[in-house]
């Protein structure tokens, strides 16, 4: 019996150190591509899945994007991935219910499509499981095998496991993919803005804003278009790729490819650009989206981009170029107006207006670092008012760090030199602080001189919190592999120390020889049991619906404890109700949660002279009540009002990840049951847990 238990202890410790170390692996994930890659390879390494698939949810259009296709061990690819069948009725159920299915009959829904699996052989075994991220679904993820019964409550099990964690790495990086983009949106709005302001000709411009586009929303082909200025013909003045051989065309407006978008001055997805166009010889066939340039109320141009396929039609390229336009128009309102010197000063309050309605703040200093001008964005971040900020020196602004005055740390950008990027400490007007991500550019006059600087600032606190996040992650994952593979470990020698101790009890020994010997076996299974204890506490499983003895589990709890609390100097009392009462739950849940009530009043109690806790059950109108009360240094009412907060920790830093008492809130609340604190300071503090008391008649 104790060899079949030691060999079941080994195989889940093993598969559950197998999974950590793939929701490791996900977790480190930052792009989309990379973690749909890990999911899968975390899955193949728990279960046998020749065959996958990973769908999400497509809100908007209502059906399914399919991002990761596995048929026998190898990637599909494929435009028509993107046309992914809906209505599949496994699929909707997981999706809708968010509970997962193991199937021995899969539906056959992939037949015909990309998703075909070989032809000579048939899936017999499928678990489709939700991807839930908080109390969202996401998506779904289906693993198949040619297996019959291939698949056990353990393997769905460790499949779910897998799939929340895959929910949030993609979560993750997607937040990720969508800062990256926002901020490359933004250096991109930057540079066009940059390129209005020098001395070159709209179609040089037009070339230069082109190449800054195709990085941020790479394409088959763009072009620009100036309307003339009698508003009667348009003008490609700018094109690259398919559409590189309508430069220099001149066309009716009322006969143009773009003609649908100039009348409706709104962004116009058309199916074959050729079929509506004036010239069709010089212009590229295929999708393509028009979109007008419009800046202070008038139309300058149009802005061309071809797909080789309707992609454009709807998505995130799209509201990319949606925003980058508008700072194009103004852009080429600007090259516009600065070829006329009369309208100098209507070029200024354009650019004005391009900066204000930036989402990134932005600062136009004078030669001697004063702030002559600030965006909307800037005011509204250092929360001065619009008349106060106007002649501050950068000083004001910028934290000096432990080398540099406020001044050096914004450096002297040499000639040469068009661009300096940093990272620096900011204040705001109210004394707060936050980091932020710098980019610095000369302005210079029509004879090349330096009269000023622009500042461009993106606050980090955002991207520093998700990769605070991320990192929190990994080390939850490290720390229940630790726990399993030392339990592991120890165990086995414990285990064999007992056996050979047993046998030398079963010689006739006698006097001390005995004594030595019991000793021996009495305190290798003692630690047996502490082994024991650790490997229930490291194996995570879903959570179950069985009777609990709560007094067994505040027993077992504290015996698990007992070598910190004598080490601590703490007196442990237990008031147990003699009934015996019970819950219906997880016991190794309820475990976690009164082990993480142990642990901080043990911290709460270091360095104070009474070290007591004391631990009651009793039953309670219907509820069965644990009371667990410490001598510690307590907590005022600010701190304890905040306790179950994720990430909310009084401790210092690298000692507390703040998720303690916030997966326990979790748990009790997950078991119909309620937790609430009360601490005075100097005092001690007070945890009660009250949940549903069991009795026969609730079965």
């Amino acid at each position: 019996m104790t060899t079949e238990l030691v060999a079941e202890l080994e195989r889940r410790a093993a598969r559950f150190a197998a999974v950590a170390t793939v929701q490791q692996a996900i977790s480190a994930t930052i792009s989309l591509n990379e973690a749909y890659r890990e999911i899968y390879k975390a899955v193949a390494s728990v279960v046998d899945a020749p065959c996958f698939a990973l769908m999400i949810a497509d809100s908007l259009r209502e059906k399914f994007n399919a991002q990761c296709i596995i048929v026998d061990s190898e990637e599909r690819e494929g435009e028509s991935v993107l046309d992914f069948p809906n209505g599949t009725e496994t699929i909707a159920k997981v999706f809708h219910s968010g509970v997962p299915i193991i199937s021995s009959k899969p539906e056959r829904w992939w037949k015909g499509t990309i998703f075909q699996v070989a032809s000579k052989r048939e899936v017999k075994s499928e678990i489709t499981a939700p991807l839930t991220y908080r109390d969202r679904t996401v998506g779904v993820m289906q693993v198949l095998s040619y297996k019959t019964d291939a698949y056990d409550g353990h393997d769905l099990d460790l499949i779910m496991l897998i799939a929340r964690q895959a929910a949030v790495a993609i979560e993750n990086a997607r937040l990720f993919d969508a800062q990256r983009g926002e901020q490359r949106q933004t250096q991109a709005a930057a540079e066009i803005a940059r390129v209005a302001l020098r001395k070159v000709t709209v179609a040089e411009a037009s070339h230069n804003i082109l190449a800054i586009l195709d990085d941020v929303v790479p394409s088959s082909g763009k072009a620009i278009g100036i309307i003339s200025p009698d508003g009667t013909t348009i003008s490609c003045v700018a094109a690259l790729g398919t559409c590189e051989q309508m430069e220099g065309m001149t066309a009716p407006v009322e006969n143009s490819a773009v003609r649908a978008a100039w009348a409706t001055e709104e962004p116009t997805f058309v199916e074959n650009l050729r079929e509506l166009a004036h010239n069709p010889d010089r212009i590229p066939e295929g999708p393509a989206i028009t979109i007008p340039l419009i800046a202070s109320s008038r139309r300058l141009g149009v802005l061309v981009v071809t797909s080789p396929t309707a992609q454009l039609q709807t998505g995130p390229h799209v509201d990319a170029l949606m925003r980058l336009a508008a700072a194009v128009a103004l852009a080429i309102d600007v090259l516009l107006l600065s070829e006329d010197e009369h309208r100098t000063h209507a070029r200024e309050r354009t650019l004005a207006a391009a900066l204000a309605t930036m989402d990134q703040p932005v600062l136009i200093l004078g030669v001697d670092a004063k702030v002559q001008y600030a965006n909307t964005a800037a005011i509204k971040e250092y929360r001065y008012e619009a008349n106060e900020i106007a002649g501050l020196s950068v000083d004001d602004f910028v934290v000096a760090s432990a080398q540099h005055s406020p001044r050096q740390t914004i450096p002297a950008i040499p000639q040469d030199m068009q661009l300096w990027t940093g990272e620096h400490v900011h204040r705001r007007r109210d004394g707060t602080e936050f980091p932020a991500a710098v980019t610095l550019s000369h302005i210079r006059d029509g004879s090349d001189n330096i009269v000023g600087l622009v500042i461009g600032i993106r606050n980090l606190t955002e991207e520093r919190k998700v990769a605070d996040h991320l990192g929190r992650t990994e080390k939850l994952a490290a720390i229940g592999e630790l726990v399993a593979g030392v339990a592991h470990e120890l165990n086995n020698p414990l285990t064999g120390i007992s056996t050979f101790a047993q046998l030398l009890l079963e010689d006739n020994l006698q006097g001390e020889q005995f004594e030595s010997v019991s000793l021996i076996k009495r305190e290798a299974d003692r630690a047996i049991g502490v082994i024991r204890d650790l490997l229930l506490f490291a194996r995570k499983t879903d959570a179950r619906a069985v009777p609990v003895d709560i007094n067994t589990i505040v027993k077992h709890t504290v015996r698990l404890r007992a070598l910190a609390s004598r080490s601590g100097g703490i007196e442990v009392h237990m008031r147990l109700d003699e009934s015996n009462p019970r819950a219906r739950g997880d016991e190794q849940k309820l475990q976690q949660v009164l082990l993480n009530v142990l642990v901080n009043a043990e911290s709460a109690m270091q360095g104070t002279q009474l070290r007591h806790l004391s631990l009651t059950t009793q039953r309670k109108s219907g509820t069965v009540q644990i009371v667990i009360s410490d001598t510690g240094h307590g907590m005022p009412l600010s701190v304890s009002q905040r306790v179950f907060e994720p990430f909310f920790t009084t401790k210092p830093p690298g000692e507390g990840t703040g998720l303690g008492l916030s997966v326990s809130y979790g748990i009790i609340q997950a078991h119909d049951g309620t937790i609430s604190v009360e601490s005075t300071p100097e005092v001690g503090t007070t945890f009660t847990i009250l949940l549903p008391l069991y009795s026969d008649a609730s079965k």
